[in-house]
């Protein structure tokens, strides 16, 4: 099945989801708070909302990542309306990106240990700032594109980020 429709995209559904199901997860999961199956339930209504939206895609206002990030934040923030979810589940490191063979056993345990740090400093954040950061690292998305997705301007996400970067580097110094 294709994307065509109005001029929508021209590569096969599939392949879009091949491509950004991964990072759409990730992302999730982080607005989720580690919810796994919360951020696997969005996601599905992310992919499905889209079928439905295709006409309000401007291939000339917005990235078609910008577009589909903001169809599951939008997504979350309706569950939050509707109801506060107060299970959380620990997020995985099997959705963290696996490091190389060749690193020892102590180089994986100090891994582990700086991975676990990074998260909880993440997580930490106010979740405006929270956000910001994992639109940018995790999900890549450039800074015009985080501002599309969380539809605020380009300086304000540019003063988030620069706020969760002074409070990480607090956090993260004071862990070491």
């Amino acid at each position: 099945m294709l994307l065509v429709a109005n001029g929508f995209v021209e590569q096969p559904a599939t392949e879009l989801f091949t491509r950004h199901n991964r990072a759409l997860f990730n992302f999730l999961a982080w607005l989720c708070e580690g919810n796994l199956s919360e951020a696997e339930d969005l996601a599905q209504k992310t992919w499905v909302k889209l079928m439905t939206r295709c006409s309000d895609y401007r291939p000339g206002q917005a990235t078609f990542t910008s577009f589909l990030f903001q169809i599951a934040r939008n997504g979350w923030i309706d569950i939050r309306r509707s109801a506060y979810h107060t299970t959380s589940v620990a997020l995985d490191d099997a959705h963290l990106q696996l490091p190389d063979d060749d690193l020892s056993t102590e180089q994986l345990t100090m891994l582990g240990q700086q991975q676990h740090r990074v998260r909880a400093a993440v997580m930490a954040l106010p979740h405006a700032q929270r956000e910001v950061v994992v639109l940018r690292f995790f999900a890549e998305l450039s800074m015009e594109e985080i501002a599309q997705v969380i539809d605020e301007g380009f300086e304000t996400v540019k003063s988030r980020l620069r706020y969760a970067f002074a409070k990480l580097r607090l956090s993260l110094d004071a862990t070491q």
